[in-house]
């Protein structure tokens, strides 16, 4: 008898245990995706993929966006919708007391707001560069700047920069959209080491190419004979066709191919420094990474574009 009645509490202690371990589970399950986050650029493309998919996944989600007319917000749920400028202090400041007064943290940031500038540095004003980086990189740190006291004061945090593969090496005819991602990322590395006493996380996110109508403008400098003229053109008007290319072609992914890697960023116990959302960035970022020399990068860069030189540029 005594066997017995020691036999049936194993099995209700062992029961037990693994009801507490599954509902302790469960709630840290809930509490992870209670979390807050705070999306910028978030009127299309990857924000706005981004911004329904965690909403969808239980995570209450702020997201920004410059122009209130540029998107039909009453049909999307679960999404609280506010205008953020990151060029604007004022307007960072306004949206991000508003969240902290009405949920009490941000526990993510997700610095996704951007664009490209084209062209070649000849073909650049001091106003195109300053505007390219205003957003691209003093707009992210704008972001981290306001946040960060409330993520420091729950000792806990995690920023999310949204790079590119092109944040590793020099993109011709895009040398200003490549420089604004290599210094987020510089930014990024070193923040990472000055908030570790908070616990804080910062992630670098690259993308490789992803089939969005992401934003390209066109240097606006105008010099004599302009010899780049051909090949400004052909990217503007390449530009405006590609998407239903990249739609037909297999190595592109979708805003929604990185709505999902970014949650999985998110749910990261411990998350990395610096992540690549598919193989071909991966391996484009490791051979750029591992050539300390550059000569690596000029061959196949010089392979790839001048016969693209050749066609349009006479000299």
């Amino acid at each position: 008898m005594n066997f017995l009645k020691r036999f049936i509490l194993i099995v209700l202690l062992i029961f037990t245990a693994k009801t507490i371990s599954l509902n302790a589970i469960a709630v840290s399950k809930l509490d992870l995706n209670n979390k807050v986050v705070l999306i910028t650029g978030a009127s299309r493309g990857i924000g706005l993929a981004t911004a329904k998919y965690l909403a969808n996944k239980g995570f209450r989600v702020y997201a920004t966006i410059r122009d209130t007319n540029s998107l039909d917000t009453s049909k999307i749920k679960n999404v609280r919708f506010e205008y953020l400028d990151v060029t604007d202090l004022q307007s960072i400041k306004k949206t991000i007391h508003k969240i902290v007064i009405k949920e009490g943290s941000i526990d993510v940031l997700i610095n996704n707001a951007g664009y490209a500038l084209g062209g070649s540095l000849e073909n650049l004003s001091m106003e195109d560069i300053q505007e390219q980086m205003d957003v691209n990189l003093f707009g992210a740190i704008r972001m981290c700047q306001e946040v960060l006291p409330h993520m420091r004061r729950q000792k806990s945090g995690h920023i999310i920069n949204i790079s590119s593969e092109q944040g590793v090496y020099g993109l011709p005819y895009g040398s200003m959209y490549s420089a604004s991602k290599a210094a987020l990322e510089a930014m990024s590395e070193a923040l990472s080491i000055e908030l570790l006493p908070w616990r804080i996380n910062v992630s670098i996110v690259e993308p490789g190419p992803v089939a969005t109508d992401f934003t390209l403008k066109m240097g606006t400098r105008e010099i004599e004979n302009d010899p780049y003229k051909k090949i400004c053109d052909y990217m503007e008007a390449s530009h405006k066709q590609k998407n239903d290319r990249e739609k037909l072609e297999s190595h592109y992914q979708s805003a929604e191919d990185i709505a999902k890697f970014l949650c999985d960023v998110i749910d990261a116990q411990e998350p990395q420094l610096r992540y690549q959302t598919n193989k071909l960035s991966k391996g484009i970022v490791s051979m750029k990474l591992n050539d300390v020399s550059g000569e690596d990068y000029l061959m196949k860069m010089k392979t790839m574009i001048e016969g693209f030189q050749k066609r349009f540029i006479k000299n």
